[in-house]
């Protein structure tokens, strides 16, 4: 059911191929903050009929004078107030329910899996803390290039992999039907930076239609800062990539993070 909502909301401007992709990959996010999104606003209604139950409960049911008018005041001043802030006020919630959804996620969803352990995450937190907070807010879609090698780094275990992904159908505006992605891979699982979960490799192959190139251990990168890497390994993954009709972008790692 949540997942026909979703073809019929959100994703209802992509092709079917593009919206399997996307409910494997994200869709735990979308549901996570809508209900951090909206979880709040029966409280804020409802919280001017509180005083009423509380005092009805106290006073026996029969207000006195001087509680009906507490109680007129307070209800104007929480209404005047409302509509005063309303912009600021919904500003708030929608930041708060955005980090509480992002807090949740993490906690359910990115931290559970067979590539990263708790005691990795906790290792990465302590050797590059700004990667431990790109990817505890999900800020690492999009710099999966440099992402995955300083975490290969830091935990001195795994393997970066490059794998073309199908593209989603709004993405393809340079023809090309894949471009390039780059994975964590240990302990046969993946974390994946665009949707910050682990799946089982093989089957996050399947989710991305990928085309796998290569895989990179630590020791084989653990002696190469990312950009002796990337000058190192670029020339290659062009070719291959021009052969496997995929896209390209590997940035600096100052422009990616």
């Amino acid at each position: 059911m949540i997942k026909y909502l979703m073809r019929k909301t959100i994703y209802k401007d992509m092709d079917h191929e593009t919206q399997d992709m996307l409910l494997q990959l994200i869709a735990r996010y979308h549901v996570i903050e809508f209900f951090c999104c909206f979880m709040f606003w029966p409280v804020v209604y409802a919280f001017p009929i509180i005083p009423v139950f509380i005092i009805d409960v106290l006073e026996d049911g029969e207000f006195s004078m001087t509680t009906q008018i507490a109680l007129i005041a307070f209800m104007l001043i929480y209404i005047v107030g409302f509509i005063v802030f309303n912009k600021v006020f919904n500003r708030i919630m929608f930041i708060f329910s955005e980090l509480l959804a992002k807090r949740i996620y993490f906690l359910v969803c990115t931290k559970k899996g067979k590539a990263l352990s708790k005691e990795d995450f906790e290792t990465i937190r302590q050797i590059n803390e700004n990667l431990y907070l790109f990817i505890e807010t999900q800020n690492c879609r999009g710099h999966c290039y440099s992402i995955c090698f300083e975490m290969c780094k830091a935990l001195k275990k795994g393997a970066i992999e490059f794998i073309a992904t199908k593209k989603f159908a709004i993405d393809r505006d340079d023809g090309k039907d894949f471009t390039m992605h780059v994975l964590y891979v240990n302990n046969g699982w993946a974390f994946d930076t665009y949707s910050s979960r682990q799946y089982p490799v093989e089957k996050l192959y399947k989710i991305y239609k990928a085309k796998v190139y290569k895989s990179f251990d630590y020791d084989s990168i653990c002696d190469k800062s990312y950009d002796e890497f990337r000058d190192e390994q670029e020339p290659e993954l062009a070719k291959w990539s021009a052969i496997n009709d995929c896209s390209i972008f590997w940035k600096e790692k100052k422009e990616e993070t």
